[in-house]
């Protein structure tokens, strides 16, 4: 069920601290209760993809130690888990309100396209994956009752375009290494590689320039900063960030997920620690005080 990838679902109390609404506790409860179903849904649905690509995942070099490509879980109990599991989280998300529902069902059926045939279709399958992350900050909008920010939801798809696409190029020069022209269970053979690793840095420097401009024209007039000047590291450390995931990933050096490579990674964790300082530094400390 894949609980480590739960961290990519904290995206859900973003919308709430990004309004200021740091300090509203129904809000909070709110989106516990969001995220706690989304958690539920996604590894419903891990498990029923994982029964879709039970055969690539097979020859794959490291998706072949999940249980069910080792055989040690049987398919009928994946599949029984996960329909619970879908169940039960819409009935936590019922309890929240109506528009929370409705994003995991768009998030469910997003899903199930996806396992059943968008993954296969070409920069398709990562316009999904960077779609199913901004869902998640579209969900949390609902979760706390606060504005959507068209900035932060164009700033989400592009960086997870850009990651997504770390992601495919990992796996495509390894499946080159291999002796593999493509991709098992994606539409990508070993020529793309530069197209992939071009596309991917695009995506990411459109997301740090769209970091830059929600700033400018979002967040610097945002009441309840008392120092936004504070904000501007952030597309710096962005930067250095995104230049990092791309450059091991030029080397062949990236983990197949680039998530779960930014929270095992000592550099990742300390850049992602200056961001959190410096958003709360430009929250809390007056700069000419």
């Amino acid at each position: 069920m894949r609980l480590h990838q739960w961290a990519k679902n904290l995206l859900v109390f973003v919308p709430l601290i990004l309004a200021g609404q740091i300090q509203n506790v129904g809000g909070w409860i709110d989106c516990l209760l969001g995220f706690m179903a989304l958690g539920l849904l996604a590894s419903s649905t891990y498990l029923l993809n994982d029964v879709l690509d039970l055969e690539s995942d097979r020859r794959h070099w490291s998706k072949r130690g999940r249980a069910l490509a080792r055989g040690d879980l049987p398919v009928p109990v994946a599949i029984a888990v996960g329909a619970v599991g879908i169940l039960g989280s819409f009935a936590i998300a019922a309890t929240i309100n109506s528009h929370a529902t409705f994003v995991l069902v768009v998030y469910a059926a997003s899903t199930a396209a996806y396992s059943l045939g968008l993954k296969r279709v070409p920069v398709l399958d990562v316009f999904v994956l960077a779609f199913l992350f901004t869902l998640r900050l579209v969900y949390g909008i609902y979760l706390a009752d606060v504005a959507a920010s068209p900035w932060l939801l164009a700033f989400s798809m592009f960086l997870f375009m850009s990651l997504s696409l770390a992601k495919r190029q990992t796996e495509l020069r390894r499946s080159a290494i291999l002796g593999r022209d493509r991709l098992d269970g994606r539409g990508y053979i070993a020529a793309d590689i530069p197209f992939v690793f071009g596309l991917g840095i695009a995506a990411a420097a459109g997301a740090v320039l769209i970091l830059a401009l929600y700033i400018i024209h979002e967040a610097s007039g945002a009441g309840f900063y008392r120092s936004p000047l504070l904000l501007w590291s952030m597309p710096a450390i962005m930067f250095l960030w995104l230049g990092r995931v791309w450059l091991l990933a030029g080397r062949n050096a990236l983990d197949d997920d680039p998530l779960w490579f930014a929270v095992r990674d000592g550099v990742s964790v300390t850049l992602g620690a200056f961001m959190v300082l410096a958003f709360f530094g430009a929250w809390q400390i007056s700069w000419w005080a």
